[in-house]
């Protein structure tokens, strides 16, 4: 017999305002859906907040102290189902009208393409389509009834009260929380690959350039994340002021650095002119060629550093960003130092281990190239880019 155990929790605890956040958090997502059912996850999800047994969904937004029975006594009614099925098929037809959108989502499939990070959250057309209550029921039996979960609470609450609530509110585990995902490794794509998102009429055109960059568990991680912010994480780095400030060609202009079990995708995004779209490419190509092959100035380095510790002041400035960041420890497996120790490990980094690890984790020959834009408009000179190995155009309803 299996014996039952407290649900595991988290409380931070602060009286500056009168208010109390309850979150419950599963190590369930989108990548335990099934193949070909991708967004089963986030209709679950979605599903367990319409309410128990017994109460309506309207009457359950007002009764959110009863949490508990969304864990243990959801409804996962029929009609709720069709609806939020619905919305979602809907929610799919109305990101094509979101050029950034769009460009972002073909950038991960292009560069995970066959692996579970490239696969959409949720879901596509065809997955939603073959997706019925049944599978939701199955998934909700196979990962959340069980009672693997944590709650986690913020706000003007005691470490006893909270655990109070939790007694009353919320059932007991059943099944321990596994820490290890069996998450297959990422593999970089050989070469330089253009992908055109083929829409008519694009006088602005979203660009997005990417490669893999670095695991969670990495030790050029940090060092990475410095060198990557003096490079394009603000707005007196080289992209965004080459790009914008010097040429006038993008609005914005910025790199981005992911990083997950495997190892996540490294990026930049600007969105300049159909005009300018090959030669802001271009420019960008060349930008990283030089950031990898030169590296950062110490100048650079000492502001990129000085500019992350200020900043994360603010993701630890309210009970709830704090308890965010316990979570990701619990559910992520974020390593505790990584919040804890934040500041030190920024201070740590030196520039040579700055430019070792962009060395060691950028790749600018292996790239996937990702624009949204008229194809007859642009495609010649994406195809004159230097290193670029093929080109290929998709119709932007393609899925």
């Amino acid at each position: 017999m299996t014996r039952a155990t407290k649900a595991k929790l988290l409380v931070e605890s602060s009286n500056v305002l009168p208010l109390v956040d309850v979150e419950i958090a599963f190590r369930v997502g989108s990548l335990q859906d099934p193949i070909g059912k991708e967004g089963l996850a986030q209709l679950t999800g979605q599903l367990l907040r319409r309410g128990p047994h017994g109460i309506s969904a309207d009457s359950f937004e007002d009764r959110l102290a009863n949490l508990g029975d969304m864990v243990w006594r959801p409804a996962l009614r029929a009609r709720d189902f069709a609806k939020l099925k619905r919305h979602a098929q809907a929610s799919l037809l109305s990101r094509l009208d979101d050029d950034q959108t769009l460009g972002a989502i073909h950038l991960r499939e292009r560069l995970f393409a066959g692996h579970p990070y490239g696969r959409s959250t949720s879901g596509s057309a065809d997955s939603l389509r073959r997706i019925n209550l049944r599978d939701a029921e199955r998934f909700y039996g196979r990962y959340l009834e069980t009672g693997a979960f944590i709650v986690g609470v913020s706000g003007d609450i005691s470490d006893s009260e909270a655990e109070s609530l939790v007694d009353a509110h919320f059932p007991r585990r059943t099944k321990k929380m596994n820490g290890k995902r069996d998450v297959p490794a990422t593999h970089i794509r050989r070469g330089r690959h253009v992908v055109i998102v083929d829409k008519p009429e694009r006088t602005q055109t979203q660009l997005y350039i990417g490669t893999l960059g670095a695991r969670t568990h990495d030790r050029n991680l940090f060092p990475l994340i410095v060198s990557n912010t003096a490079f394009g994480g603000t707005f007196t780095g080289p992209l965004m002021q080459e790009v914008r400030a010097v040429r006038g060609w993008s609005y914005g202009a910025y790199s981005r650095l992911t990083h997950s079990d495997q190892r996540d995708a490294w990026y930049m995004w600007s969105a300049p002119s159909a005009e300018y779209s090959a030669d802001c490419a271009a420019l960008e190509l060349e930008l990283l060629d030089r950031w990898v092959e030169k590296g950062l100035a110490k100048a650079s380095l000492k502001f990129a550093q000085q500019y992350l510790i200020n900043s994360h002041c603010f993701n630890r400035d309210t009970p709830s960003k704090r308890l965010e960041s316990r979570l990701d420890i619990e559910l992520l497996g974020v390593p505790r130092r990584y919040v804890e120790r934040h500041d030190e490990l920024v201070a740590q980094v030196t520039r040579k281990k700055a430019n070792d690890a962009t060395r060691a984790r950028i790749s600018p020959r292996d790239l996937v190239m990702v624009v949204v834009a008229t194809a007859k408009d642009v495609k010649n000179a994406f195809e004159k880019l230097p290193g670029v190995s093929s080109v290929e155009v998709v119709p932007y309803r393609q899925p």
